[in-house]
């Protein structure tokens, strides 16, 4: 029988504050011990090492994540090729559509979004960088599933499940085997309110040398989505936004 690679629990301790902070916000060293059943002294020891290395700033004998995370992640965006070369498209079809967009890629088999904009400047977007959802209840999650190899997509299954996140979530292998080989035909996916109820999505993979590097969507209230026009002039816009990403990666 294999066995798991051994881990350090000093490290996952650090990583476990480090979540927990970002779920809190703010915290003090009792409400982390508690959140995380340390004791007191190991909770403000591993608080204070973060905090000498620059990494929590602290405020009236509480904690908070730094700038340092900021710049962190501003690191790992710009290392993704397909967000240096697909984010003003990103951006342009937020403008043209008036909607939401998404550009996600697959990471531990998962949705994760390195770029998001909205042209009403609204803080008010599903999914932000960094973050992950499930990608078999997404339109950009099922768009990168439907052109993977089998063996990962079961692989992804096998690990993560098919959770329901709403009533309308699949969460039947077969269903989903089904829809993916439609959005594989169609090269559009769907999401109808099946991460988020009153949330529908419109998503396009982005193919590269046969290879989905990634998807990206357009999203909003599903009763806007609705009227089959709207729906046709968003998935036209979508397709000429994926198009000008992939034709990047060919010229330049």
């Amino acid at each position: 029988m294999a066995t798991e690679p051994k881990t350090i629990g000093a490290v996952e301790r650090t990583f476990g504050i480090i979540q927990a902070l970002e779920d809190l916000g703010a915290a003090g060293t009792t409400e982390i011990a508690q959140e995380l059943s340390l004791s007191k002294s190991t909770a403000y020891t591993h608080l204070n090492t973060l905090h000498r290395s620059g990494y929590l700033v602290k405020e009236d004998n509480t904690y908070r994540l730094s700038c340092k995370f900021l710049r962190l992640g501003f690191s790992v965006q710009r290392g993704f090729d397909l967000y240096r070369r697909g984010r003003n498209a990103v951006d342009e079809l937020a403008v043209e559509t008036g909607e939401r967009t998404n550009l996600v890629v697959e990471e531990a088999g998962e949705g994760t979004c390195i770029h998001s904009a909205d042209a009403s400047g609204s803080m008010d977007i599903y999914m932000s960088p960094g973050e992950r959802w499930p990608l078999h209840a997404t339109a950009t999650g099922k768009a990168i599933l439907a052109h993977l190899p089998s063996e990962r997509v079961d692989e992804i299954v096998d690990r993560h499940g098919l959770p329901a996140l709403t009533p309308h979530t699949i969460t039947d292998r077969d269903t989903l085997a089904e829809e993916l080989a439609s959005i594989r035909d169609a090269e559009i996916a769907f999401d109808e309110q099946e991460a988020i109820e009153g949330l529908r999505c419109i998503a396009a993979p982005i193919i590269v040398d046969d290879k989905p590097l990634g998807s990206l969507s357009v999203s909003g209230p599903s009763q806007q989505f609705t009227d089959p026009g709207r729906e046709e002039e968003l998935i036209e816009a979508l397709r000429e936004a994926v198009n000008v990403i992939q034709l990047k990666f060919v010229f330049n």
